[in-house]
């Protein structure tokens, strides 16, 4: 992967391969983001370069909604504890523009004004199409849609739930994150003029995403694995607080080597402790300072995504998924100074590193796969 870092941008362009469906003709397909949402300079150089390639734009909005309840008909399929919200991960694109990329059945159902689900997303609450999802608007009013189609996660691209622009305006969803290139004759020559057009801005171009080490969990995936929860604000910030029965369930208190006492996800604590039990035998256990871990670093702990707007997502330390190391000098966005051989333990126990990424977290280590180790047998 070519990966050029320098000034305050992040743009991650991804060259992929949409799989061939009935409703969706195979088509090649460039990604690109940035990290904080996507500028109106940053867009419009991308669309002078797509225009210049003969290519397609969808632009598209990320974000999170708080969804309050599912209901068929008079019976409630799913609502959150009173005074809480179920945190969902929300696209809006055009429809018209976006229909090759997401197929007629998506895009027939936004132009009626419906919500599409993701199918993990609808299995996890057991929604079924012409269900009726409840939530709160960014705008603060209260919003209910219909389910119009429930397709696979693919057509949704890595988010929950789907809405038209048009539907997302009138409750005050909007946050350029992305855009979706297709339609070009040559994607090795776009990407190349894309990466010397951004060159010197934290660029990334990937031509195969979704397989390398540091690729994280969608939030559908870590609800998947995990468990999902409902959550409400605390007040100012980005700190929240989770149900109270999830947490039970879920987060539990450990004394480990080198990190000491600290809370955690049961379900990751297995690999966590292998990881470890391998940095003390490899020599590396000064490697991890301690007291910066229990002081700015941690695991569990329920707060949103920090560093810039990141549309209300919810951080993987809200799962209890995360651990920080050395975070005072390894600051988010800053340089990178972790030791390479403890990421490479991390990597072989199922942890991406931050250090790796685009816009890199040097001290970020979260759990996305099963070890090779386990997969295999």
């Amino acid at each position: 992967m070519t990966r050029l870092v320098a000034g305050l941008v992040a743009l991650l362009i991804f060259s992929v391969s949409l799989p061939a469906q009935a409703t969706v003709p195979q088509a090649d397909v460039i990604y690109v983001w940035e990290s904080g949402g996507l500028t109106p300079g940053t867009l419009g150089r991308i669309e002078e370069m797509a225009d210049r390639h003969g290519a397609s734009v969808s632009v598209e909005h990320r974000g999170t909604i708080q969804l309050l309840s599912v209901a068929r008909g008079d019976e409630l399929v799913q609502s959150a504890p009173d005074g809480y919200v179920i945190p969902m991960a929300a696209l809006a694109i055009d429809p018209a523009d976006s229909r090759s990329v997401v197929g007629s059945t998506v895009s027939e159902a936004l132009d009626r004004g419906e919500v599409v689900m993701g199918q993990s997303s609808a299995r996890l609450r057991g929604a079924a199409i012409g269900d009726v999802v409840t939530f709160t608007g960014w705008d603060g009013s209260a919003q209910k849609l219909p389910i119009g189609a429930i397709v696979p996660d693919g057509r949704v691209r890595s988010a929950e739930l789907i809405f038209s622009v048009e539907t997302a305006d009138r409750f005050g969803f909007s946050r350029l994150s992305s855009v979706t290139l297709w339609g070009f004759t040559d994607g090795a020559a776009l990407s190349r003029d894309l990466e010397i057009a951004f060159a010197g801005e934290f660029v990334g171009i990937d031509p195969d995403p979704g397989r390398g080490a540091d690729d994280v969990l969608s939030d559908v995936a870590a609800k998947r694995q995990f468990g999902e929860f409902a959550y409400r604000a605390t007040g100012p910030g980005d700190k929240i607080q989770i149900d109270p029965v999830w947490v039970a369930a879920n987060i539990i208190t450990v004394n480990l080597p080198i990190l000491g006492q600290f809370k955690c996800h049961r379900s990751m604590l297995p690999y966590l402790e292998h990881a470890l039990d391998e940095v003390i035998d490899a020599g590396l256990g000064t490697v991890i300072d301690p007291v910066d871990f229990q002081l700015a670093g941690g695991c569990y702990n329920a707060r949103l995504i920090r560093g810039g707007d990141k549309g209300g997502a919810i951080s993987r330390h809200s799962w209890g998924i995360a651990v920080d190391f050395n975070p005072s000098t390894n600051r988010y966005g800053g340089a990178v100074v972790m030791d390479p051989r403890l990421a490479e333990i991390f990597h072989k126990w199922g942890f991406a590193w931050g250090g790796g990424w685009v816009y890199p977290d040097g001290g970020h280590f979260e759990w996305t796969r099963l070890p090779a180790s386990i997969v295999d047998t």
